[in-house]
């Protein structure tokens, strides 16, 4: 009543449950009205609107002589904003003893629970109330500031922003691994997106100076078998020779193993890399166990990399009210925002529906677009890259040929660009069959006992092509000068 003026700034937040007497929350609400509605705020007008609402209070409270106690209030409008911020941390404080009395009621309750469904309930309400909270800032200008930003960058310039990957041409054309993003492949079963999803977070964080840690949250496999795979990897020892022990018996094999170690005590000491099997967890027990080990293993504020191996039903309810692409939608939404939450790099799969299927078919009848994705369009929606990555087609490996390598990562949506990014159109001009063609860019890759090797885009294979054909046309004029 006393200052108007501030209501723009308390609005947003303030509302008649901040007040614990129910008369001052129907006092703001009248007032509310008065300012929305245009009208002068006076305390005669207030108390008439809320005679006039029929509103009675404890105690026969004199509406008129109360609101007239409260307009002699002495406050400046600082100090009336200050008062309402507190106001809403005294009602944080109220709400989070409520969700921290049903926490204590499911402790109680819950003696059939494992430990981590105890801890995920009590995790997910409490930081679904927390959630609730925080002032919201007002929109910027668009160019206060940026002369500043752009000056400061540079003045330290960098050549990637972001996590550097191991693949050069990645980087090129999609930038370093943003914190607080998710970056998604869409594979159909068997194609590799495991080997790449590991591969790439685990050679990111050694492609750094700075090593962001990794933490591997596998849905279908075991901790040993990661460590073979990951070993397999390092040395290119095939994983049969590893787990059978037979890699002893063969001198290359076993001047590859031995020669690894070193490296594989470091990255140990290091602490560098976890891995966790989290096949029976609900996506809300998952955000609980990646808050801990955030807290536990990574310096406040420091990116780090998770990489969520894949998106599916994993312990999530799916009923009459809640169909199953619901929930694959839901859960890809936490995700990004554990990711916001903890500065981290997401790097997860989803699985291709049947039209992405290339086992036995031509490229031509293989779908390498976004209609292939199973479930949900939501990772679409929050995830920043979105790609296809499956093994090439007998006719794909003829076309490009061999040293281009064994698969191919096409992507569907890239929100970041990379210092040479071709823009929204990344189309390459290439002859098939004696016809020229458009053809969407995509980078290779070849995999083999578990790593992986970037092998340039479709550009690159085009320039091949050419170059072959060119060093042909020449070989053909110079014969004929010569005779």
């Amino acid at each position: 009543m006393r200052n108007p003026e501030v209501f723009a700034d308390v609005d947003p937040f303030l509302t008649e449950e901040h007040f614990f007497s129910p008369v001052h929350g129907t006092v703001y609400l009248v007032i509310r009205s008065c300012i929305l509605e245009g009208e002068k705020v006076d305390k005669v007008l207030v108390a008439n609107k809320i005679q006039n609402l029929g509103v009675t209070f404890k105690d026969e409270i004199n509406i008129f002589d109360y609101v007239e106690n409260l307009a002699f209030t002495q406050i400046t409008e600082k100090s009336t904003l200050k008062a309402a911020h507190e106001l809403h941390k005294i009602k944080m404080r109220r709400d989070l003893r409520g969700v921290l009395s049903k926490s204590i009621e499911v402790i109680e309750k819950g003696g059939n629970d494992s430990f981590d469904e105890i801890v995920g309930k009590v995790d997910s309400s409490l930081n679904s109330e927390i959630n609730k909270y925080g002032f919201d800032s007002d929109p910027e200008n668009i160019f206060e500031g940026a002369q500043e930003l752009i000056e400061e960058a540079g003045n330290n310039p960098d050549e990637e922003y972001g996590l550097k990957t191991s693949f050069p041409e990645m980087n090129r054309m999609y930038g370093g691994l943003r914190p607080g993003n998710l970056y998604a492949v869409v594979a159909r079963p068997g194609q590799g997106k495991t080997t790449f999803l590991n591969y790439i977070g685990f050679q990111t964080s050694i492609s750094n100076e700075s090593k962001p840690k990794v933490l591997l949250l596998d849905t279908e496999m075991s901790t040993t078998e990661i460590r073979y795979r990951m070993i397999s990897s390092l040395t290119g020892v095939p994983v049969w020779h590893l787990e059978t022990g037979n890699w002893r018996k063969n001198a290359e094999y076993l001047e590859k193993v031995r020669e690894v170690w070193p490296k594989v005590k470091e990255y140990e000491e290091e602490n560098l890399v976890h891995h966790y099997h989290v096949g029976n967890k609900n996506v809300d027990q998952i955000a609980s166990l990646i808050r801990r080990w955030y807290f536990k293993n990574v310096e406040r504020g420091n990116p780090y990399i998770i990489v969520y191996d894949y998106v599916k039903l994993t312990g999530e309810n799916v009923g009459k009210n809640w169909a199953e692409y619901q929930a694959i939608g839901d859960k890809i939404d936490k995700l990004k925002k554990i990711a916001e939450e903890t500065n981290a790099v997401i790097l997860t799969a989803m699985q291709l529906n049947r039209s992405g299927e290339n086992f036995g078919r031509n490229s031509s009848n293989v779908t390498d677009d976004s209609s292939a994705i199973s479930l949900s369009d939501r990772l679409q929606w929050f995830a920043s890259f979105v790609a296809i990555f499956r093994r090439k087609t007998t006719d794909e490996l003829a076309l490009d040929g061999q040293q281009f390598g064994t698969h191919k990562l096409i992507p569907i949506k890239t929100r970041f660009q990379g210092k040479d990014a071709a823009g929204h159109q990344d189309l390459i001009r290439r002859t098939i069959d004696g016809k020229e063609v458009w053809c969407a860019n995509y980078l290779n890759f070849d995999v083999e006992n578990f790593a992986v090797e970037e092998r340039g885009s479709l550009a690159d294979v085009v320039d091949h092509e050419n170059a072959n054909y060119e060093i042909t046309e020449g070989d053909q004029n110079d014969s004929g000068d010569l005779l």
